[in-house]
């Protein structure tokens, strides 16, 4: 009982004061929508705590909930060996797309003309199949800043794949990065 007393605290403490439950029910449904567990909801309402202040944009409070979930996440990926198997996108990819991110209060909007968004969408296509041929889970990887909008480009083509970013990686985890994904393919 004791648990329940400490998470009904934390409820109190956060909501309806510092996020509303309408932006935290958005918040758990975008986490689910990636596939993300919600039921360590005490470690959920502490960081939506800890970050709303901060910001309003929900993306970006998704984005620290999930990086407090890191380990919880990483884990529904790795093999029996605790290896990670990923595409990652080259460097110079990553901030062609976040150079198309445009990031206000009410939101992450992206720019991206659509035909770049198919093309880099088709590129890690292509790579997860030559992943999953193998036999093993496709998985993204690539920096925080970009993780959710790489997300919503390849949503459409590939809604299995999941998309992580380097801090959701837990440390006993070794990453074996198979193929990246580059500007020209």
């Amino acid at each position: 009982m004791v648990r329940g007393r400490k998470l009904a605290a934390v409820v109190d403490e956060v909501v309806p004061g510092l996020i509303k439950p309408g932006e935290l029910q958005k918040v758990l449904q975008n986490l689910l929508k990636e596939r993300v567990p919600i039921r360590d909801l005490e470690t959920i309402l502490e960081t939506l705590g800890d970050y709303a202040p901060r910001t309003k944009d929900l993306d970006v409070l998704g984005e620290y909930v999930r990086n407090a979930l890191a380990r919880t996440i990483c884990k529904q990926y790795v093999d029996e060996r605790d290896r990670l198997w990923c595409i990652t996108l080259d460097p110079a990819l990553e901030d062609l797309i976040n150079g198309h991110v445009e990031r206000s209060e009410r939101g992450t909007n992206l720019t991206m003309p659509p035909q770049t968004q198919q093309v880099i969408a088709k590129q890690i296509s292509d790579k997860c199949a030559e992943l999953t041929q193998t036999g093993r889970t496709a998985v993204v990887l690539c920096s925080p800043p970009v993780r959710g909008v790489v997300r919503r480009i390849i949503e459409s083509a590939l809604p299995q794949v999941a998309v992580l970013g380097y801090n959701e990686v837990a440390p006993e985890i070794a990453v074996e990065a198979v193929a990246m994904v580059g500007i020209n393919g």
